[in-house]
Parts: C-alpha cells; structure tokens; sequence
C-alpha cells in the first residue's frame, strides 16, 4: 500500500480581493508526486509523512482533490464578481464539456454537487446574497427598475421566493428617484423636444430601463412641469 512521504507547500496561492487564498500542498506517495490538496483536505484526513494509505483511501483523495482543484477555479470567477448556484453549475458543465472535446475526463455530477456543498459552507455560494449584490450593482450603474430586475435574477436561476423578497426592500421612492436620475441624463439630448414627443420617448426609455407603469407615469409627469 502506498505511504506518504512528504507533504510539501505549493510556491503559489491564490490572492482573493476579500484576502489570502487557501493554502495549497503537493502530496507525494512513494516518493512521487500524487495530488495538490488544499489546506481543509490535508487537514480533514491527516495527510502526514508516514501516513499508510489503501486503494479505497487514494481514490477518495484524488476524487476531493480534484474537487478542491475546481474550488480554486470558482475562486478565479470570484474576483471578478460572485456567481448564482445556477452559473457556477452552468460553469461546470461548460469546462467538462470542453474537457470531453479534448478527450480528458469529464466532471461528474457528484462532483458538481460536493463543490456547490463546500462553497455554501464556505459562505462563498449563496443565491440570498448574490441578488442583494446583484440588484445593489446593477440600480448603481445601469440605474435599472425593479421589472428588469425580477427578469435578469429569474435568468441568474435565483428562486422567486429570494427575488421578491430582496426587491421588496425597494420602495417606490427609491424607485422614483433612481427613474428621475435615469432619465435626467437624457435631458440635455431631449430638451428641444415637444412634450407629446417628449413623453412618448420618455415612457420607452424608462420602460426599458425596466420600471413599472405607475412610477414611469410620475416621474415623466414631475420632469414635464419642470420643463
């Protein structure tokens, strides 16, 4: 049976923009190289020097190894913004499709599932949390209302329970202000404008935008007595 003979650091680990990466150690058995494993995995089963391991053991190690090769990966997507349960299996299917047409193994299903565990665990992975940020983002930068907000998070795979409650945080204030601040940089384009015409291009541009009737209608009705 195979015996681990040294357990070494990797050179390199991954820098989150929330802080440091997982640690990350080669695991030699015999003397060779056998797997990468990050910290939890060495730590969960002991992966010391002199450790004697069976068939059964090995494959279990490199089935989670390459699990916690995967983690790494979603740690990648990460710092760029978080992702909904539904993209990062999406993701995954994805890479093993690619990896099929280079003919590597594929990732199983069981694989899949045991990251989405481990990311929920490591509160990395929470659909709650993604359409607070998601929602947060998209009203700061692209001034979006509340109906393009349901679509985008319903397309993101989120529940519609956790849709409705995260933007029932929205009141319709909230709503009015972001549509008056939407429309205000169309001011100057428009300002020449008939207010029939005025209007008419208004209502599209916020309807767009994603906002219900009611506050398109105010918000047009306010900016044209001020014109």
């Amino acid at each position: 049976m195979p015996k681990i003979t040294s357990v070494e650091p990797q050179k390199k680990t991954l820098r989150l923009s929330a802080g440091q990466g997982p640690k990350r150690f080669n695991v030699f058995l015999d003397g060779e190289f056998a797997f990468g494993a990050d910290e939890d995995l060495v730590v969960e089963y002991r992966l010391v020097p002199g450790k004697v391991l069976d068939t059964a053991d090995v494959e279990k190690l490199l089935f989670e190894a390459e699990v916690g090769k995967l983690t790494e990966r979603m740690y990648r997507l990460w710092n760029v913004r978080p992702r909904s349960e539904k993209e990062v299996r999406g993701y995954l299917r994805n890479l093993s499709f690619k990896r099929k047409v280079k003919g590597s193994d594929e990732i199983s299903d069981k694989a899949i599932d045991l990251l989405v565990s481990k990311l929920k665990q490591k509160r990395l992975l929470s659909d709650e949390e993604f359409a607070k940020a998601w929602v947060e983002g998209r009203r700061r930068s692209k001034k979006k209302g509340k109906v393009a907000l349901k679509q985008e998070l319903f397309q993101k795979g989120i529940d519609k329970e956790i849709i409705e409650e995260v933007l029932s945080q929205t009141t319709d204030e909230m709503e009015q202000e972001l549509a008056k601040q939407a429309l205000e940089k169309k001011m100057k384009v428009w300002k020449n404008l008939l207010p029939l015409e005025f209007k008419k291009k208004a209502f599209e541009f916020l309807t767009r935008k994603g906002f219900e009737y009611d506050i398109v209608k105010e918000v047009i009705e306010k900016t044209t007595h001020l014109m």
